[in-house]
């Protein structure tokens, strides 16, 4: 695995820890960021911006959503406006160019076969079909995004709330209320006949960093996702390593690994922050998400396939 430039400091003595003397991790984090999971082809062997880009790309961003709120194309009912969004405004620290440290393109090292498929589920995003509730993707059916949760991609909700035993530390995400407990104590895995959406972890301090290593992952190829990667499956392993920089990070890193989908394990760092307001999101608390409750989204989709459907019909 390739080391990376960019490095945190090394934990020291001021690190905050628990009574029972593990770091503590517990709090309310977001890994909300402007920076893109992947480098833009235009940034091709750029790590980092400099600091009047990254300041002219932070004001251009925010006069680019208010200048787009709550428009739409003729015929189309649209989007949330901007009372709904709560993505981040600012760049990390380093204003990098994309999360992903290895590979040192920045990209994901999909197979052919993979980026052909994700190509397919990307081109049919808002197209459909929709002939039925599962022509719709994990995410517009409440279910879940996949694994792992505090990638920092999501629009809102991008909040988590981590609590800590000396037995285990439990970590709730924002969006869709996920709800992992990861158990510290040596207990054997899952047999592997058993998956789980979210999967089996496990985790084990190594010096001050959490290793947390996740298997067992269900088989739900067959489902639609708005983000192939992310897809729930048995041949994932997802490895992730959280380390207490000081009274507001968190140094979070993770590496995917799946010779199925990509030809070489990758790796993300996504620092995590409790000074929301440095990442330019909403200071606070999780919030409730009930997104079942009312959610009209997957009967007003289907509705309107059957719609168009017969108005192409009486056209013809």
């Amino acid at each position: 695995m390739l080391l990376v430039a960019f490095l945190w400091p090394a934990a020291g003595a001021a690190q905050p820890r628990t009574p029972w003397g593990d770091p503590d991790l517990q709090g309310t984090w977001t890994s909300a960021t402007l920076t893109p999971l992947e480098r833009p082809e235009a940034m091709a062997g750029r790590e980092s911006l400099s600091e009047s880009e990254a300041s002219e790309l932070e004001r251009t961003t925010v006069e680019n959503r208010v200048a787009a709120d709550g428009t739409s194309r003729p015929g189309e009912v649209g989007g949330y406006n901007l009372v709904w969004m709560d993505a981040s405004t600012r760049m990390d620290a380093q204003r990098r160019t994309s999360l992903i440290v290895d590979p040192p393109d920045g990209r994901i090292p999909w197979t052919a076969a993979a980026r052909e498929a994700n190509r397919v589920e990307l081109a049919r995003y808002g197209n459909g079909p929709y002939l039925d509730h599962t022509d719709l993707d994990t995410g517009e059916r409440c279910i879940t995004d996949g694994l792992p949760l505090m990638v920092p991609i999501q629009p809102y909700n991008m909040n988590f709330l981590i609590l800590q035993t000396p037995d285990a530390v439990v970590m709730l995400h924002e969006m869709y209320h996920e709800l992992r407990i990861v158990p510290l104590d040596n207990r054997p895995r899952l047999p592997e006949t058993i998956g789980l959406w979210l999967g089996d972890s496990r985790g084990r301090w190594e010096g001050d960093t959490l290793v947390v290593e996740t298997t067992n992952i269900a088989d739900k190829t067959d489902y639609h996702w708005s983000r192939l990667w992310r897809a729930s499956r048995p041949t994932l392993r997802l490895v992730e390593r959280f380390t207490r920089i000081d009274e507001r990070t968190i140094d979070y890193r993770f590496t995917v690994e799946d010779p199925k989908m990509f030809t070489a394990a990758w790796t993300v760092s996504a620092p995590l922050t409790n000074d929301q307001a440095s990442r330019g999101v909403t200071v606070g608390g999780l919030f409730e998400f009930a997104c079942h409750e009312g959610n009209r989204a997957v009967t007003n989709v289907l509705s309107g396939a059957r719609a168009e459907e017969a108005r192409a019909a009486a056209e013809d």
